[in-house]
């Protein structure tokens, strides 16, 4: 049975593997553009605040729309129809694999890190020392471990008592995973 080939009016002479390879590449940054404005215009609107399942579905809206646009216009432009197929297929997984990692390394340092929130206290004083005291009275670690109390409990790792809290199986399995990951790699948890 011979594999499926593309229309006539879609047929191109063979065009050199850098050219498959530029293409697949366009297709990967189109779903950087899309999420980018998406999350940017989402963000001045409101839509989207701090870091959560809106950042990830927009991502997939990102990579879904790359592909559905790779798929319309760009059969023409790589060198077989495999070719095609699989760039409009994995550049957007691809690219949700690189979106996970943007987010874990912009918002989500933006909105959690202890460190930026540190260096945030120290900027606002304009070059002159903070003693030791008044930086911790700068820096609001109750926020920060409310806000993570709130953010564990969201996703179902602990649950909240009347004055307590506990590790749910979830939460369990998860620092089941963390350990062993932590004695794989040799780091030690805080």
């Amino acid at each position: 049975m011979r594999a499926p080939s593309l229309p006539k009016h879609r047929r191109v002479r063979p065009v050199p593997l850098i050219a498959d390879l530029f293409w697949y590449a366009a297709i990967f940054v189109v779903a950087w553009v899309i999420y980018a404005a998406l999350h940017a215009g989402a963000a001045q609107l409101r839509v989207v605040q701090g870091v959560g399942n809106s950042t990830v579905a927009l991502g997939v809206i990102g990579a879904l729309f790359a592909g559905v646009l790779g798929w319309l216009f760009l059969a023409p432009r790589f060198s077989s129809p495999s070719a095609y197929e699989l760039a409009v297929i994995t550049a957007p997984i691809c690219f949700l694999g690189y979106c996970g990692i943007w987010v874990l390394l912009g918002p989500v340092t933006v909105d959690r890190s202890i460190t930026l929130t540190i260096l945030r206290a120290l900027y606002a004083i304009n070059g002159q020392n903070l003693p030791n005291q008044r930086l911790r009275a700068a820096v609001p670690f109750d926020r920060i471990y409310e806000k993570r109390l709130r953010e564990l409990t969201l996703s179902g790792v602990i649950e909240p008592g009347a004055d307590d809290f506990r590790i749910t199986p979830k939460g369990a399995r998860a620092l089941k995973l963390y350990f062993w990951l932590g004695r794989v790699l040799n780091v030690e948890m805080q």
